[in-house]
């Protein structure tokens, strides 16, 4: 690649365009540890491959959930940015040298081979003639394959040892920083989610921690005469009314980390969760699960007969897969209309334009559904706003 322009220089001038076109926005997502990192990784020998493998690096770098709807800075514009400074990189037949040699060699045989089929030839002569023949058609399409596409190659060069640079193990270079990697689907972070279930509370009469109080305390002992204990009363305090009903299993596997992070952070912490937590499959039917293992039951009646209260479903209600099922349709409508004298909202973890088409689609005109969104949005927020409302449902009476 020593003839080749080096490709840090067309990537820091991608990256200080795509920096200024960030200018305006609100919030940023390209900085400079961003673009250090992307050099860093390129040095170590990823993402030198192809031109899809470096774009792939780039959007894992630079583009963040707050892009995807953004008319300033999205996937589109990056691309762009990119291909037109990597531009020069783009080259018509790029070949290794060892194959060049080979191209040429094969075209000379092809050349003299033609000439010697003029003359009368024997059976062994037209076989020669029809392997050269498709020799050059095989040659004539691994060069339109090539056309086009971004290809970089790694020359030999003699180190100290003897050995070609090809012939070496590079994967000791990777043992010099720890990455880490981490596959759980969490659009919002954990602490986002605690936020959001913690700011739909009520105030309790006497639910908060004892404290002393000095008017009985002085009180009793005018009472009595002597000092013995303290009067204790217990403050006002805080509790959450959150149940849940959490669809898990089949497609549902996908977003364990999500509904996990939901779960902890409605019956742990400081704020105590006066409401249930049930599971089910697809759709309940005629019972509810209290343990994700299935163990434990209780009758679907049971819930529905219970005082009015506030119940968050999570399901992808059929958007993972993508497709429409109508007796899902029909069961889930059944399952709102039992359930029409509490307040239901519905969270899907996959964003809105997943549930075109599905069965999500459909079901979302039954009842308020809700997409995760990410930190930087209100679409979480939105939730606690519909329960604060004083509108009961979707379903009519």
């Amino acid at each position: 690649m020593s003839n080749q322009p080096d490709i840090r220089f067309p990537l820091q001038n991608a990256f200080l365009e795509i920096m200024r076109v960030e200018k305006g926005m609100p919030h940023k997502g390209v900085d400079l540890s961003s673009y250090l990192l992307l050099i860093d990784t390129l040095q170590k020998g990823y993402g030198l491959t192809s031109r899809n493998e470096l774009l792939f690096l780039c959007k894992k770098l630079w583009l963040k959930p707050f892009h995807l709807k953004n008319s300033i800075m999205n996937e589109q514009v990056l691309e762009e940015i990119l291909d037109r400074h990597l531009g020069i990189y783009t080259q018509q037949d790029i070949f290794p040298p060892a194959d060049k040699k080979t191209v040429e060699r094969k075209e000379t045989n092809t050349t003299t081979n033609d000439k010697e089929t003029k003359t009368p030839v024997t059976e062994t002569g037209k076989d020669d003639a029809n392997n050269n023949q498709e020799s050059q058609k095989t040659t004539e399409t691994i060069m339109e394959e090539e056309v086009g596409e971004l290809n970089f190659y790694i020359s030999e060069v003699k180190d100290d040892t003897g050995a070609t640079a090809t012939d070496r193990n590079y994967n000791h270079l990777f043992r010099k920083k720890n990455y880490t990697f981490d596959n759980r689907y969490l659009p919002v972070s954990r602490r986002f989610i605690e936020q959001t279930i913690r700011s739909l509370r009520y105030k309790v009469p006497g639910a908060g921690r004892p404290t002393v109080d000095i008017p009985a305390t002085v009180e009793e002992v005018a009472r009595k005469g002597y000092f013995d204990d303290w009067k204790l009363r217990e403050e006002d305090g805080f509790v959450t009314r959150w149940t849940l009903m959490i669809d898990h299993e089949g497609s549902m596997i996908a977003f364990k980390d999500l509904t996990d992070a939901i779960v902890e952070s409605a019956t742990t912490g400081n704020v105590k969760n006066e409401g249930d937590v049930f599971y089910f499959r697809n759709y309940p039917s005629e019972y509810l699960f209290t343990n994700p293992e299935h163990t434990r039951s209780v009758k679907l009646r049971k819930l529905i007969t219970s005082p009015s209260r506030n119940i968050l479903i999570v399901s992808d209600a059929g958007a993972a897969r993508g497709y429409y099922s109508e007796d899902r349709v029909r069961k889930v409508f059944r399952l709102l209309y039992q359930l029409r004298s509490h307040r239901i909202a519905w969270l899907n973890p996959l964003p809105e334009q997943r549930w075109k088409g599905t069965s999500a689609e459909k079901i979302s005109t039954f009842v308020k559904m809700f997409e995760p969104g990410n930190d930087n949005s209100d679409h979480m927020g939105n939730i606690i706003q519909f329960f604060k409302t004083k509108g009961i449902s979707n379903i009519g009476q």
